[in-house]
């Protein structure tokens, strides 16, 4: 039996920001994802996920906007982000580190950037 738990704090504001952004497309609250795995480098992450329903017509990737990036404290360049859909389903969220910096890992403070402006916003 697989074993699932809940999304880390900066993977649960990626997945709101989706959730604000693609709702009516039927992307799931946060709250109703779970995470399957993880699988982590010295360049990011793929968080593999599960929830109930799905995404009409949506298969591939999935950008929050021009701008699906995010700083944290630590990391120079930053990170890019984005979901995989897999017949409508929410199947992976990933990010990488922008250029050659390594990342240990470890959630330090972050700012995601407006997908739209490229200005750095808030925590939702």
């Amino acid at each position: 039996m697989e074993m699932t738990t809940a999304p880390t704090p900066l993977e649960l504001d990626l997945l709101a920001r989706f959730h604000s952004r693609y709702k009516q497309y039927g992307f799931p609250s946060p709250g109703t994802i779970t995470v399957r795995s993880r699988e982590s480098s010295r360049a990011g992450r793929f968080t593999y996920l599960q929830h109930d329903g799905c995404m009409l017509r949506y298969d591939g990737q999935l950008n929050l906007g021009h701008y699906s990036q995010f700083d944290m404290e630590g990391v120079k360049a930053g990170f890019s982000f984005w979901v995989q859909l897999k017949n409508g389903k929410v199947d992976c969220l990933e990010f990488v580190v922008n250029g050659e910096e390594e990342w240990g890992g470890s959630e330090s403070s972050w700012t995601v950037r407006d997908p739209d402006t490229g200005e750095l916003s808030p925590r939702q």
